[in-house]
């Protein structure tokens, strides 16, 4: 087993050493104080990773410590590059893949397992949001009007699915869990159907 000296020493030199490689390519910016960010995000990012190799409920700790720092580190990358006008979505798509990636450590109980199935689906539809804005930006021909519908069609969906999954499970409250889960989500899908196709005004 890689005893954790090492594995900190790697994670600090690899997040050292990819501040910089930003300053060195983006060293004409004339920004440097966007280190005062890059230099507490690598540090923050490296115990991450180090308690991420611990146990699992230190493990998950270690994941939430290495998003926020990966999520931090991001937003120096864009300003020592001048480009937070351009990169803005990835302040969307990243909070959200942290999000999803918790799917990792599902509790164990079934109606506590589907709510967090269900927030980690969401989560990872909410990450497309960023893809979609640069997609858009980029004027791509094919997008409907109400593009945004396609989202509320789409989480009502995820929702809908997890509630008809938790009917399967042996427990007592199943169907009213289900109920609860599945009846606002019917209605989002059918809004956002609504919605598309331009039934309803906005």
């Amino acid at each position: 087993m890689t005893h954790p000296r090492y594995i900190a020493a790697l994670s600090l030199g690899v997040a050292l050493l990819a501040v910089m490689v930003s300053n060195l390519v983006w060293d004409d910016t004339g920004r440097p104080w966007a280190n005062a960010i890059l230099i507490p995000a690598a540090l923050i990012a490296a115990s991450g990773v180090v308690l991420l190799t611990r146990g699992r409920g230190v493990a998950f700790l270690g994941y939430l410590v290495l998003c926020a720092g990966l999520i931090i580190g991001t937003v120096g990358v864009l300003l020592i590059a001048k480009r937070m006008g351009w990169g803005w979505p990835l302040m969307v798509t990243l909070p959200c893949l942290a999000v999803a990636g918790t799917y990792l450590w599902a509790p164990g109980h079934p109606v506590a397992r589907a709510l967090h199935r269900t927030v980690a689906g969401l989560a990872l539809l909410g990450a497309t949001v960023g893809p979609a804005f640069f997609a858009f930006r980029a004027d791509l021909p094919g997008w409907p009007e109400r593009w945004w519908a396609l989202y509320m069609i789409a989480a009502g969906a995820v929702v809908l699915g997890n509630a008809l999954e938790l009917t399967r499970h042996r427990i007592g409250y199943r169907l009213q869990g289900a109920t609860l889960l599945g009846g606002p989500a019917l209605v989002t899908v059918l809004l956002g159907v609504r919605f598309l196709t331009g039934a309803l005004p906005l």
